[in-house]
């Protein structure tokens, strides 16, 4: 198992992989990770956590964490140009140099190891976690030293049909659509987090249909089921983790949401006394700027990133969580606050996200594209009413967990990979008759 993130990296990308990796133990394989000893701390958070018991982990250096000094120089750059009245909009250093990602200096030492380990220890498949995408690198390294068959597990989608969201210049895109190319032609199976996402795949590149397979991102019932927390005294909605603010579509929706917030505060029908919005996330200046932009900021508490124990106490306490995604995806917060008991302010485009919410959450509420500002107010009015009364239905919890549990999805990936490994165990032995 190749995962850039996990423990002690205590980001929501390593919750799946170590999920996986502990419930592929707990049913029979023998999972190897492994993970990076010096990751790039501009992006990642290092916490105390330690791998699952029993799970072999090991760790190689990247040569080169470029984020921190690539920033520096587009800010200097800039500074530079803007004395002739030039505006940069992305960072140049990393749009020419970083690729695919700015983790590929974790490349080498990754692909050295990694080819180690399978020596040693009789590995029968490669699992990569993606993203960060330069471990899909590793991954074809890999496969081709090893012979052995490569599964690429894609957390997000990489460049096909969300393009549109990259701020990047088009020779970029079209040489990550170049890399892309190779990572799913040479991947023996392909999984994906939702349908939506596998259908755009599949539409890009016809010939991967019978080895891409969706696997949502699921969320680990033991946590879950620990005990129900008493709510806020104050009506609060939660937000946690990444706050999409890119691009028309996203900028859009955040305006809707403060302006909400904005109309409900002149019409008396929230304050400080009885409002909170929390946010927990590294984009917590950006959510303290919007507040004070829309005149909210006192009914806002913004913190960077906490503990991830923490953040579902804190989601359970809440009264409604705000669900956004990125098109294709289906964020993890869904997954996590059907769970926890807690009814979704749902600004996402139709599709399958919105089917789920509206399947699983009957308590909550969805603004599509078409909804405005005041729609957004009505829902939060509603829903303090009707937690006035006792009246907010729950979420169909036992429904939900009985095809989303991590282990289930997890059993879902073990049968995928036993077949992909006997197909290709197959084929190896034909080639050695011929």
């Amino acid at each position: 198992m190749i995962c850039y993130y996990f423990p002690p990296l205590s980001d929501v990308g390593g919750k799946r992989s170590v999920a996986f990796a502990k419930y592929f133990r707990k049913h029979g394989w023998h999972p190897h990770v492994l993970s990076v000893s010096n990751p790039d701390k501009a992006f990642c958070s290092v916490g105390g956590e330690a791998p699952p018991e029993g799970i072999p982990t090991r760790y190689c250096r990247s040569l080169a964490n470029v984020s921190r000094a690539f920033g520096r120089l587009n800010g200097a750059l800039s500074k530079v140009l803007g004395l002739f009245g030039v505006k940069l909009t992305r960072n140049v250093f990393h749009d020419a140099l970083c690729y695919p990602d700015r983790f590929a200096g974790w490349v080498p030492m990754a692909a050295w190891t990694g080819a180690r380990m399978a020596r040693q220890n009789r590995i029968d498949a490669i699992y990569v976690s993606c993203s960060p995408f330069s471990a899909a690198l590793v991954g074809l390294f890999l496969k081709r030293r090893t012979g052995l068959p490569l599964v690429l597990d894609f957390r997000d989608p990489f460049v096909a049909g969300v393009g549109e969201q990259f701020v990047a210049s088009k020779v970029r895109r079209r040489i990550l659509a170049w890399f892309e190319r190779r990572f799913v032609e040479g991947a023996d199976l392909l999984l994906l987090t939702s349908e939506e996402t596998r259908d755009e795949y599949v539409k890009a590149y016809p010939g991967i249909d019978g080895k891409t397979f969706t696997v949502y991102n699921g969320f680990d019932a033991v946590v879950s089921l620990d005990r129900k927390l008493p709510k806020f005294e104050k009506f609060t909605i939660i937000y946690t983790g990444e706050f999409y603010n890119f691009g028309e579509h996203h900028q859009r929706y955040t305006a809707l949401y403060f302006e909400a917030l904005a109309h409900l505060r002149e019409t008396a029908v929230i304050d400080r006394e009885n409002f909170q919005f929390l946010f927990y996330g590294h984009q917590a200046g950006l959510i303290e700027q919007k507040a004070e932009a829309y005149g909210v900021a006192d009914l806002v508490v913004a913190r960077g990133r906490i503990p991830y124990a923490q953040v579902l106490e804190h989601i359970s306490r809440s009264h409604l969580m705000l669900l956004r995604i990125v098109k294709l995806m289906i964020s993890t917060k869904l997954f996590e606050g059907i769970p926890l008991d807690v009814p979704f302010l749902a600004t996402i485009p139709r599709g399958e996200a919105e089917n789920l919410v509206r399947r699983y959450s009957p308590g909550s509420y969805v603004i599509t594209e078409e909804g405005s500002f005041l729609d957004v107010a009505d829902a939060i009015t509603d829903a303090m009413a009707r937690y006035g009364r006792g009246e907010m239905p729950p979420n169909r919890i036992d429904e939900f967990l009985a095809g989303f549990t991590r282990e289930q999805l997890a059993l879902k990936v073990m049968q995928l990979v036993d077949i992909t490994v006997s197909a290709h165990q197959g084929r190896a032995r034909a080639q050695r008759l011929q």
